[in-house]
């Protein structure tokens, strides 16, 4: 059977549009949501620093180190889920790795092939998404082949990769929507998907059309990972 795992959104930047700008990032603060996270569900706890929100301001790698690394270290050592690094940035990626991140959510693409070769050398997950408008399905699985040949000659080993359609990023909120209805078009890539619409833009940022978003990310028979915030209740509306 086919198995769909949650993604549990833990934001540790102050700029981050969900909860950031709400709550004061403190070590109890992120251990508690992370705990939460995991009693609702989640078995991955994707850890952000840095907001990749449209219009966001870049902060330094050692900025984005300070508001990963330890934060990844003390969840591992208290909680049992796996760890994503929601990060771009080699170095970032690398202090996260070294804490024991298990997987490199990278948003580039692999802008930085630095990213596949760190994944390679700690055994580690990587998430290859796809950034920018939609031409065609077609041209969306090019992007993914190539992706996934350099990604292997780094060393990557295939049942490593996860494939990401990017939604949200430089897409229309048209292109998101007919991503969603077409996903199984990747399905014979056979590697699992992360589908993250929780909250973006293209929703409406709203809960109603997020769960929306993940009904049709269903569809696809590939092992899918739903990035989220409300853990509960995505899990409530897909079963």
């Amino acid at each position: 059977m086919r198995k769909i795992t949650l993604m549990g959104i833990l934001n540790t930047s102050p700029e981050s549009f969900f909860d950031g700008e709400q709550v004061k990032i403190t070590s109890e603060y992120i251990l508690n949501k992370a705990q939460n996270l995991v009693t609702e569900g989640a078995e991955i706890i994707d850890i952000g620093g840095q907001s990749t929100r449209p219009g966001y301001t870049e902060i330094s790698a050692e900025e984005e180190i300070a508001r990963t690394a330890p934060f990844i270290k003390l969840i591992k050592q208290k909680i049992k889920a796996q760890i994503s690094v929601d990060s771009y940035k080699a170095a970032v990626v690398k202090a996260a790795l070294e804490a024991d991140a298990d997987i490199v959510n990278d948003v580039s693409g692999l802008a930085d092939m630095t990213l596949a070769k760190l994944a390679a050398a700690y055994n580690a997950k990587l998430v290859i998404m796809h950034s920018g408008a939609v031409k065609n399905l077609q041209s969306m699985a090019e992007f993914f082949k190539t992706k996934i040949k350099q990604a292997k000659s780094c060393g990557v080993k295939e049942e490593n990769l996860i494939l990401d359609i990017g939604l949200g990023f430089g897409k229309s909120a048209e292109e998101n929507w007919f991503l969603l209805e077409n996903i199984n078009y990747f399905d014979s890539f056979n590697l699992p998907m992360l589908v993250g619409a929780s909250r973006k833009r293209f929703t409406g940022k709203t809960l109603e059309n997020s769960l929306k978003a993940a009904m049709l990310a269903v569809k696809t028979e590939l092992p899918l990972i739903l990035r989220v915030h409300e853990v509960k209740e995505t899990k409530e509306a897909i079963l």
